[in-house]
């Protein structure tokens, strides 16, 4: 009898997330597929109040948003006006080191990244 070493059975294993695979990827390897958008987080202007709101268009928005400042506090808003009378109530949000808050909708996907 001659050895033929292990036997690969891989192909016939069930891919995560069901068929057709949904293996949820790297950021990097998102990234390079996916490249999204990509600010400055000095570029971003917030109101009288230190206020930001980011609002998407439609599903699948991605933001990276690169910063040299710490997120302090993140979560979901509660009711609340901005300066410029936006309710934010259900955002989720992004409390910077500097007191800036950046509110975003659920059809953005944001990443905060240093600088």
């Amino acid at each position: 009898m001659t050895d033929t070493g292990p036997i690969d059975r891989s192909d016939d294993l069930p891919l995560p997330g069901g068929e057709g695979g949904g293996a949820p990827r790297l950021a990097a390897e998102s990234a390079a597929i996916e490249p999204g958008i990509v600010l400055s987080f000095a570029d971003l202007l917030p109101d009288a109040n230190g206020e930001i709101v980011i609002v998407g268009a439609g599903e699948g928005v991605r933001l990276s948003i690169v910063t040299d400042q710490r997120v302090a506090d993140f979560g979901i808003a509660e009711s609340h006006l901005t300066a410029d009378g936006f309710d934010v109530g259900g955002l989720s949000y992004f409390m910077f080191e500097g007191g800036t808050k950046l509110y975003y909708s659920p059809e953005v996907d944001v990443t905060i990244t240093t600088a």
